[in-house]
């Protein structure tokens, strides 16, 4: 029996706090600064203000790159005040500002640039927070694989973190399915066709996209900040060769891609059971949503892991859910939702309770 795990932004802020999509880059200076040096006059140190300045200088100039897109967002302003004063800045924005939103409008003015800035930003805020996480979640949950032949189990990932990765110390490896020109040293026991199937339909953030050649490398899965150098303060420097192999929201997919949504795709038919953790299909990613409809077999089971901020009305959010998968999978007769989030899932691994089929 083939299962087909899926992985959305819920299963790695879980795991590993990465931001969830209503979060990305708005909350990286909240999420990523450490708190202000204090100097003897009891106010900010002068030299620790200009050093968090210097760090996020691409952010500076995303707020006031989108301010000049849309004249409503104020944050800009409130940006410059609280760094000259060496005060915490949160942003508080609309959902039409979220990113996924942002991103449509960018794609529609054909604006490559801030595009690339956003792009720079999901890569500093993500690697800013998932660097130094523990990640037990993503640890429990390959070690729950050991033992499965790779014929009987598949995932499928719409994350660009690499908190996910193979348990060297188990010998539980990975397929990325891709062709990569180089390999870090690090990682030379990867080898593709060996290893579960891990099919990041998004891109991720250790691949390593030469613009030139382009070609994709396998990076080390410990990624900062630093991994790709490109500064967009730096204004007499040129657009470096290097970028992450992402796809954000809405962002037209490359070509060499294409062989991981004929995976998935493949994966998803033999599927007998399909467990979704922390992916809500959201009504942009109508490339996801066609894939599953037009591919999942109906007497597939499929089990729905989510979280809930509400301790009470857990039945009315349950009913929500399942009224949500029927409408998205009407076939499909087997549909059982959880509200006991990625951590409630793996404590039922771990004690025994359930056993991974």
């Amino acid at each position: 029996m083939k299962e087909v795990f899926i992985f959305g932004a819920g299963a790695s802020h879980a795991s590993g706090g990465v931001p969830l999509g209503k979060d990305l880059v708005w909350n990286y200076f909240e999420d990523c600064s450490t708190l202000y040096e204090i100097g003897s006059n009891g106010k900010p140190a002068p030299h620790d203000i200009e050093e968090k300045e210097r760090e996020f200088i691409n952010f500076g100039i995303f707020l006031k790159s989108i301010k000049d897109i849309f004249p409503n967002i104020s944050e800009y302003e409130k940006w410059q005040q609280c760094m000259s004063e060496g005060e915490m800045h949160i942003p508080r924005i609309d959902k039409k500002y979220y990113i996924d939103e942002i991103m449509e409008a960018l794609q529609q003015r054909g604006d490559k640039q801030n595009i690339r800035l956003i792009k720079r930003l999901t890569l500093e805020h993500i690697a800013g927070i998932s660097y130094t996480s523990q990640n037990l979640l993503y640890k429990k949950f390959v070690e729950s694989l050991l033992g499965k032949p790779d014929s009987q189990v598949s995932i499928i990932s719409f994350n660009f973190d690499c908190l996910l990765h193979e348990d060297f110390k188990n010998k539980i490896y990975f397929d990325y399915l891709l062709d990569f020109k180089y390999i870090d040293g690090n990682r030379l026991s990867y080898q593709k066709g060996r290893g579960i199937p891990l099919i990041k339909l998004h891109g991720s953030l250790d691949w390593a996209y030469n613009l030139s050649t382009k070609e994709i490398s396998l990076l080390f899965p410990h990624i900062t900040s630093g991994t790709y150098k490109f500064d967009f303060g730096d204004k007499n420097c040129d657009w470096p060769e290097i970028e992450p192999y992402i796809f954000l929201p809405h962002q037209e997919k490359d070509k060499q891609i294409d062989v991981l949504w004929a995976r998935a795709k493949e994966e998803l038919r033999q599927a007998r059971k399909i467990t979704i953790i922390g992916y809500s299909f959201p009504v942009y990613d109508k490339d996801t949503v066609k894939l599953f409809q037009e591919t999942i077999d109906s007497g597939v089971e499929i089990e729905v892991i989510e979280a809930t901020e509400y301790a009470s009305g857990l039945e009315r959010r349950k009913e929500e859910f399942m009224r949500k998968y029927r409408s998205l999978f009407p076939n499909v007769e087997s549909i059982k939702i959880y509200l006991e989030g990625f951590q409630g899932y793996i404590e039922r691994i771990v004690s025994g309770r359930i056993t991974p089929n």
